[in-house]
């Protein structure tokens, strides 16, 4: 039987990147908008993917909270309906059960 207190470290670690790399990414395009040969609605995509993979990482889905409501207040700023909005924070199931690392 695993021990609970034993802590996954590459999980952990993949999780810091990923949220790493949405903050960094939000904020550029918040800050400058696309590169040239980006989608917008893409890189929104990968955000929200990023926020998914961070939880089947163990990130509590109660620490991302404030990385949630950033990305659909942005997503909302570029003309997302509610309806796509909620698309992007909802968690898809993974046929799987997890993604390729």
């Amino acid at each position: 039987m695993p021990n609970a207190d034993i802590i996954d470290i590459k999980n952990n670690l993949k999780a810091k990147q990923l949220l790493e790399c949405f903050d960094m990414n939000l904020q550029r395009l918040k800050e400058h908008g696309a590169d040239e040969n980006e989608e917008e609605a893409s890189t929104i995509d990968l955000l929200s993917e990023w926020l998914e993979e961070a939880i089947e990482n163990g990130i509590n889905p109660e620490a991302l909270q404030t990385r949630a409501s950033q990305l659909a207040h942005f997503a909302f700023d570029r003309g997302y309906s509610q309806h796509e909005v909620e698309e992007l924070l909802t968690m898809r199931p993974n046929p799987n059960g997890k993604r390729p690392t």
